[in-house]
Order: structure tokens, then sequence, then C-alpha cells
């Protein structure tokens, strides 16, 4: 392998069922629903065979190592192992440079040993090994008790040949989309700040990595996952694309055509739309998830954020807007906040620390609220992170856009819109790779789990997926879920029975539409 440390050089190479009208989805509280054995005349076809791998990882163990690594507690009786895999930079060369992928695997003490793996993916939204943990201290963990799920970090992110790319000053702009320190701006500063910085991490980026600055998009993600079938020796995988990461498996479907033994989609994001549709979406569904999760703090009794929690929220955003936050801006506020909704555990408590540390910056006691921001950059404004959402972007927004967009998404969204508008800046000056193609057909009709208040994408990738999956000839099961956070394969022990019956042999069969208790 020729990328022998993190800093890539030039130099070194690239080494029930209810009456009356519509009542909308069956709730599924655990036997799944509508699986009813058909007759032997009508039994649907059997699905493609998912298998134990041939040739497998050197797994090693790695819970105290990985649970140090962000910062939280390992979760209690679940065995965590990892495994490297060295993988072509750029798939069409595969004698050419390469580098190193991390996977980690978690299992229990009843996970069958003759059962398949479930791949995971969460993309660029955080560490796939990061999501793992989360499935496996929530009640999501109750599908280790039939199969084992191996996550997949992204290239070029924490532990997969990680990018250094950008000076200190540049990250310190763009995790603040344009804000220094302390010091408040205006909003056109802000925006040429912003842009500059962008516009100098591509050139010192692009300057590093040449000539792989494209090779880290959702099409060279699915490469490596195609790496890792193949290195299994097996036919097909089982995936599930959690948020971003559903891109990177319906890029796999589209380029390793009847590879993909079943697709999960856990609220996916809207594959192929273009920037200022996805960041538009996202505003207004973290929104609703930011709403949401003062509606809970406030039926819990007693919330910290008082009578009118989302006009404290503002108010601790529109003090980091000025430099009025202990120097935490308000872009990196509002992502301590998603951030630690996002994973935060499943347990009541969970909503009042997060409420308290926001009611505490609100009086000027900034420490809580700026540890869970640090957390929430080192997990989602990496270097590796970020070169490969702008390897992904589609129909780039203009520098001049963004002023209207800032008043126009603020109206709609007051907490979320102006951070999504000048998000957009992020990728300017970034070249873009080639878009992955939706795919034409899918090998299996795939299972899609939507939650409702997603804090770090929103919730309207699905509906954006409507027009794929009639072209795609395929006909998805559909899981809603009302719950609030990140992934609802992670946190609904209800959707990890139907992930569990959808990785057997036979289809879920009807009906399409459910929905999981919270």
């Amino acid at each position: 392998m020729l990328w022998a440390t993190a800093v890539i050089t030039v130099a070194v190479g690239l080494s029930g069922c209810t009456v009356g009208p519509d009542p909308g989805p069956d709730v599924v509280t655990g036997g799944g629903g509508g699986d009813d054995a058909a007759t032997s005349s009508s039994a649907p076809p059997a699905l493609p065979s998912v298998d134990v791998p041939k040739r497998d990882l050197d797994w090693t163990p790695c819970a105290r190592q990985t649970a140090g690594r962000f910062g939280i507690p390992a979760p209690g009786g679940v065995t965590l192992e990892c495994a490297k895999l060295d993988v072509p930079v750029n798939p069409d060369r595969p004698t050419g440079d390469t580098l190193t992928v991390s996977m980690t695997r978690a299992r229990v003490a009843a996970t069958p040993g003759d059962a398949a793996p479930l791949v995971l993916t969460s993309g660029s939204d955080l560490p796939s090994s990061r999501t793992l943990m989360l499935l496996s201290s929530g009640p999501g963990r109750t599908l280790l008790d039939k199969h084992p799920v191996v996550a997949i970090d992204r290239r070029g992110g924490a532990e997969s040949t990680e990018l250094d790319c950008m000076t200190r000053q540049e990250r310190s702009a763009l995790s603040s989309n344009g804000l220094a320190g302390a010091a408040g701006s205006t909003q056109d500063e802000r925006i040429n700040r912003l842009a500059r910085a962008a516009s100098s991490a591509a050139d010192g980026c692009t300057e590093t990595l040449t000539p792989y600055q494209l090779d880290f998009g959702a099409g060279f993600a699915a490469a490596d996952i195609e790496a890792l079938r193949i290195r299994w020796g097996v036919e097909h995988l089982a995936l599930v694309g959690i948020g971003e990461g559903s891109d990177i498996v319906l890029s796999y479907a589209s380029d390793y055509s009847g590879r993909a033994g079943r697709i999960i989609l856990d609220t996916p994001t809207p594959f192929g739309a273009n920037a200022r549709d996805r960041a538009a979406t996202q505003a207004t569904g973290v929104q609703a998830a930011l709403r949401e999760f003062v509606q809970q703090c406030t039926s819990a009794g007693s919330c910290p954020l008082g009578a009118n929690g989302n006009a404290m929220i503002a108010d601790v955003l529109a003090r980091g807007r000025t430099g009025d936050l202990g120097g935490i801006s308000d872009t990196q506020a509002l992502a301590a906040i998603t951030t630690s909704l996002a994973l935060a555990p499943d347990r009541p408590e969970a909503v009042t620390e997060l409420a308290s540390a926001i009611a505490a910056a609100a009086r000027g006691d900034t420490g809580a609220l700026g540890a869970q921001a640090e957390r929430a950059d080192a997990l989602r404004t990496t270097d590796g992170q970020l070169v490969g959402r702008c390897n992904d972007v589609s129909g780039p927004v203009g520098q001049n856009e963004i002023p209207g967009l800032i008043d126009s998404w603020t109206k709609q969204n007051p907490l979320t819109g102006a951070n999504s508008a000048l998000s957009l800046l992020r990728c300017n000056g970034w070249a873009s790779a080639t878009p992955t193609n939706p795919p034409n057909a899918l090998p299996v009709d795939p299972l899609v789990l939507n939650g409702a208040n997603d804090p770090i994408n929103g919730n309207g990738g699905l509906d954006a997926l409507g027009g794929l999956f009639i072209k795609a000839g395929t006909t998805p099961t559909t899981v809603s879920w009302d719950g609030m956070g990140y992934s609802v394969l992670s946190r609904s022990a209800c959707a990890a029975d139907l992930v569990g019956q959808y990785l057997g042999d036979r289809p879920l069969g009807e009906p399409t539409e459910r929905g999981c208790p919270t």
C-alpha cells in the first residue's frame, strides 16, 4: 500500500388492521404483520441468497479502542472486532495505488455462526463505526441475535486512510460557516470568508490528492463494498444504508447489478437530487426534528428550555451569530444540538440533559454546549467527509444566490434555514465527480425505514426516491417511525425484527406500508 500515513502527499503517492377509510400504515409490534404463509401455488420466488463469508477478514477485538475513540462506553454484552482491507484507489486500475478501509463487526453470544453479515454504511453523515455503536447499545441490538453487522467506514474518513489536506484556518472557517472566533460578522463578510476558505481548501486538497481528488464520492465508496464482497467470496451482500449511506447502497445497486442481495435504506437522503434541493429538504426536516425535541422536553415536565423552547434555541443561535456565545458560532451550536439528538442514548433523561446544556448557554455558561460542539465537529466535519460530500455535489449554487436563500429559507425554517443555505458554500470551488446514475432495476424489493425526526438529514428523502423506485420497477416495503434520533434500525426493536425477517429467504409480503411504534 502506497499511502503510508494519514497525511496524503503527491510525493508519496496514494498508496392490526382497522375498520374505515385509509387507516394508514399497519403498525407492527414485533410479528411483522402480513406474512401469513402463502399457498404453494402462489408462493413468491425466493430471494437472492446471502451467505457467510468464505474468506473472512482478520478480525481482532477492538471494543475498548473503538469506545475510547468516540468517548462513549462500550456496549455491554456485544463483541466488537475490527479489520482492515486494502482496496484500489481507483477500481478501474485494480493493480494501481491502494488505500486502507476500516471495518468494525458487532455480534453477541447468541449470534449464529452460520448467519450472513449485514453490511452497514452511514456514508459521510457519521463514521459507520460510530453508527454501529449506536445500534449495538440501543433497541436495535436485537438484530444481533440473528445476524452480525459489519460497519464499513467511508474512504477518507477516520480509520479509513484519513485525509488531511486542509489548513487549520480553513477548517475553522468551514466548521463555523464563515465566522471567526468570537468576532461577529456582517452577512456579506461571512459569506465572503466562507467562500474564500472553501475555494482555498479545494485548491489545497486537489493539489494534495491529485490524481485522486475525485475518487472519494459515493460511487467509489460503493466500489469498496464490492471489494469486500470479492474478498469474502460471496455472490450477494445484504446492505443497509443509513442517511447519506443510502446513496452509497443505491450506487452499489446501480454499479454492481445483481450483487445487492438485500437493500435496506434507513431514513434515506434524496439520491441524485441537486445541492439546492438536498439542502432545502434537510433544513425542513431538521427544523421538524428540533420542534419535536422541544415538544418532548415540554411533555416530560420541568423542561429546562422554559415555556418557549424554540425561542430559547433561537436566542442561543443568535448569540452565536453575533459572537456572544463563548467562541461558538451559530453553525457549531446547531451542530452540537443536532448531533447530540442524533446520538442520544435511548432514555428520557438524554433529552433533559441536552436541554440543560442549551439553557446554560443561554445564561452565559457555554461549557457543556462547547464540549458537545467539539464532539460534533470531530464526528461530522473532517477533511475526508467534506471531500466526499463535495465529490458528490450536483448542481452547485453560486455565491451570489446565497443571500436570497438565507432570507427565504429562514422564513420557512427559522432555526435551520440560514445554516443550510450557508453550508452550500462549503463546496465552493470544488470539482465534482461524474454522478452515479440511478439503478434501472433492483435485484430485490428494498426495505425502507423512515424516521420522522432525523436531526441529521430530516425525513424528506423517501418522497424523493419515488421516481427511482418506479423506474427500477420495484415496490419497496416502507416502515414509518415517529421517534427521535438518527437511524430507525438502531432505535426500534420492531424495525430490527422486520430487518431480521427481510434477511431471510422469503419476501416480506403484504402490507407494503407499515409502521413501528415509538
